[in-house]
């Protein structure tokens, strides 16, 4: 380990001619990798990477061109692909950008950390980079292809994802809006993309979506008022939006119009938008691809916004379909022995 929290191993002898630098995401514990059993299935030389400190790798340059070079020196390889989602996106993405020395796939990767509602901003111990110049770096010569995806049903990967739009057309930049939540790279997986994806790490990303009919097609100027309403609401503000019918039938905006029907004193309204949009997920073939964790908890605010405007008979009622459809966590427990239900004790 580094000094400043920074794990390194190598998954040496692969065979197909490939290293894959993979960037763990947020708390993965020391001693461990995120994405390590995904990728020991594969016939590629890896080296994985945990920012322990969970700091989005930033400052740990140069014990992470230390471990790529030694990786490269050993392994030789034909191609070289950076890989991570979340913060591990934001790790692959930077470092592929300063090194131009291979392909690049970040999943929902933070563009402006420390923002107020992004995960970075929970964990962050230092300033947060210049956006512009990161964004800079995007817009300039690539040498190498780079693969963005961002979870449109989530405000902030939205934000990303505009922040992109934005930049002039290069060949080598590649930006796909998902019809998912900011937990995309597990919804994915268990569509098995993932997989057909790293096995040869050769197939068409863009085909492989198209055909699961996860490419989200979303307006900028509704993209903008999402990433509107969810920062003033991660700022404790509600701003006057006119919002289309194309934006209403995204998932996300549904949980943050819910958040402002209770900011503005009306959590009752909010608590059965929520369970209207549950049944919506539910029967979508789409949208119940997303990950559960994700999908409860649509009816886990709707119980505590029932139980905040004193609806306790209904809070009970969602939290037990909750607690029916979606593996039951602490938070469920929690909720649950407020409202007298009665849950399994865990293994």
């Amino acid at each position: 380990m580094s000094s400043r929290g920074l794990e390194v191993k190598l998954q040496s002898g692969g065979r197909s001619g490939v290293l894959v630098v993979v960037f763990s995401q947020v708390r993965i514990p020391s001693g461990k990798f995120g994405l390590e059993r995904l990728f020991a299935k594969t016939q590629h030389a890896c080296i994985f990477l945990n920012d322990t400190a969970s700091q989005w790798y930033l400052d740990a340059e140069r014990e992470i061109d230390q471990a790529i070079d030694l990786a490269i020196a050993q392994e030789q390889p034909e191609r070289i692909i950076y890989y991570g989602a979340s913060m591990g996106a934001y790790g692959a993405l930077v470092t592929g950008l300063r090194r131009q020395d291979g392909e690049i796939y970040a999943f929902s990767p933070e563009l402006e950390l420390g923002t107020a509602g992004t995960q970075s901003a929970d964990y962050l111990a230092r300033s947060a980079p210049d956006k512009l110049e990161f964004l800079g770096r995007l817009a300039g010569e690539l040498r190498f292809p780079v693969h963005l995806l961002f979870g449109l049903f989530d405000w902030v990967d939205t934000c990303g994802y505009l922040a992109v739009q934005r930049l002039p057309k290069n060949e080598h930049l590649n930006c796909y809006g998902i019809a998912g939540p900011h937990a995309l790279h597990d919804q994915l997986y268990s569509l098995n993309i993932i997989r057909q994806l790293i096995k040869t790490f050769q197939r068409d990303i863009s085909k492989l979506l198209a055909d699961k009919n996860l490419l989200y097609s979303q307006s900028l100027t509704d993209c903008e008022a999402f990433a509107q309403l969810g920062h003033a609401l991660a700022c404790g503000e509600v701003p006057t939006l006119e919002v289309s019918e194309a934006l209403r039938s995204n998932p996300g905006y549904g949980l943050l119009e819910a958040e402002q029907f209770a900011f503005l004193g009306e959590p009752y309204d909010g608590a059965e938008l929520l369970r209207e949009w549950h049944v919506t997920l539910h029967d979508d073939a789409v949208m119940r691809t997303s990950p559960k964790r994700w999908r409860k908890t649509f009816l886990m605010r709707a119980a505590e916004l029932y139980l905040q405007a004193g609806q306790a008979s209904e809070a009970r009622d969602a939290l037990a379909d909750c607690i029916r459809l979606f593996p039951v966590d602490e938070n469920m427990r929690e909720l649950a022995g407020q409202l007298d239900i009665a849950v399994s004790a865990p293994y």
